[in-house]
């Protein structure tokens, strides 16, 4: 009760103070969301629910000598409950509160370098955003570079992490131990119509990976369409090895808002493919599942659609099979509706119906309203 207390005291000090600053500094300087999550969740062992809440702030200097400073005080509270689906508080199932973003930032000409706590968005560390009540963040030094026409190129340690899919999301986790891992990385967009990106990262004795990844984008008088081509190897010390491939296509209608993707992906290896550190970039993956789940070879097949009812508001739903070569099957199941009130207000719905031949099966329905300011 007492930490929940000073989270809650920290957080609405510096809602405060941003409310009762000028309204040209809260533009340009001062952002910030609450959030407010419920998931109700029945394993076939037992079922409870869970309500959370969260606020994140956040301040960004201007641009001093082309530096730009710039922290996020986070909070979550509620009363966690075991069983639980997506995590909502710490590993105690307790709420709250970090200094999740705290950094320093240089922009010199095409490049820029961050150094600190910050937001990452780049294929296997990614802030895994929306999926609960606060997102990924990375301890880490990250360098981009676009002087080369059409190309971003990255250079990234990242020392650890925290967020909703960290071990412990109320701190920072080292990443392989004190090591961590390193990345480099090129995005290429001077092909009309075609992106390509090729990362590779290193983890001394933990991994090596390699991603590569194709999309292209087009339409016709009636159709908009995508297709994405993928390719992982990862690479364990330990001896095992993950070598995923993935396909996957969205098609999209002009006539009327409906959208139908399908995607497949296979690991060829003994080894598990892993999401590393946040929710992975393979084509099939579902709000649970992923080809991670086939803990070997296995293979994913994935089909939905979704449908825009009216502006703002729209329905989606997934399926996805795992075939495990070496164990027994799963299936997952979700449905979807979010309905975005304004550019600031939005609600979401997520129900999933997870069939696992192994791991026995799992509903879970979780429900958030996000405001933005």
């Amino acid at each position: 009760m007492k930490k929940t207390l000073v989270i809650s005291a920290v957080a609405s000090m510096l809602l405060s103070s941003s409310l009762y600053a000028n309204e040209e500094t809260v533009k340009s300087n001062w952002s910030g969301e609450f959030r407010s999550g419920y998931q109700y969740t029945d394993d076939s062992t037992d079922s409870t629910g869970e309500f959370g809440l969260s606020t994140s702030i956040k301040y960004e200097s201007n641009s001093w000598n082309n530096l730009v400073f710039g922290a996020r005080v986070a909070a979550a509270i509620g009363e966690g409950k075991e069983p639980y689906g997506i995590p909502f508080f710490d590993d105690n199932n307790d709420g709250y509160g970090i200094v999740d973003e705290l950094y320093v930032k240089g922009i010199f000409g095409n490049s820029e370098l961050t150094l600190g706590r910050q937001a990452i968005d780049l294929p296997f560390v990614d802030g895994d955003d929306g999926l609960g009540l606060i997102d990924n963040r990375f301890e880490a030094v990250v360098f981009s570079n676009k002087d080369i026409k059409d190309t971003t190129l990255y250079l990234a340690h990242v020392r650890s992490w925290s967020g909703v899919d960290s071990d412990d999301a109320s701190k920072f986790n080292r990443i392989n131990g004190n090591d961590g891992i390193g990345l480099a990385g090129v995005e290429y967009t001077g092909i009309e119509n075609l992106g390509l990106k090729a990362f590779g990262y290193t983890a001394n004795d933990f991994l090596n990976a390699l991603y590569l990844e194709a999309t292209y984008e087009n339409e016709t008088d009636s159709l908009e369409y995508s297709t994405t081509l993928q390719y992982a190897l990862q690479d364990y010390d330990d001896g095992t090895k993950a070598s995923v491939f993935g396909v996957g296509a969205e098609f999209g209608l002009k006539s009327i808002p409906l959208v139908f993707n399908i995607s497949y992906n296979k690991n060829f290896d003994d080894g598990s493919a892993d999401n590393l550190f946040g929710g992975g970039p393979f084509v099939t993956s579902m709000e649970y599942y992923t080809i991670a789940e086939a803990e070997g070879k296995g293979q994913v097949l994935k089909g939905g659609l979704s449908y825009e009812l009216m502006e703002g508001l729209s329905l989606e739903a997934n399926y996805a099979k795992i075939d495990r070569d070496v164990d027994l099957d799963a299936k997952e199941l979700d449905f979807g509706i979010s309905y975005e009130f304004n550019d600031n207000l939005g609600a979401s719905a997520v129900y999933s119906d997870i069939n696992d031949d192994r791991d026995g099966d799992m509903q879970n329905l979780r429900a958030y309203v996000t405001y933005k300011f």
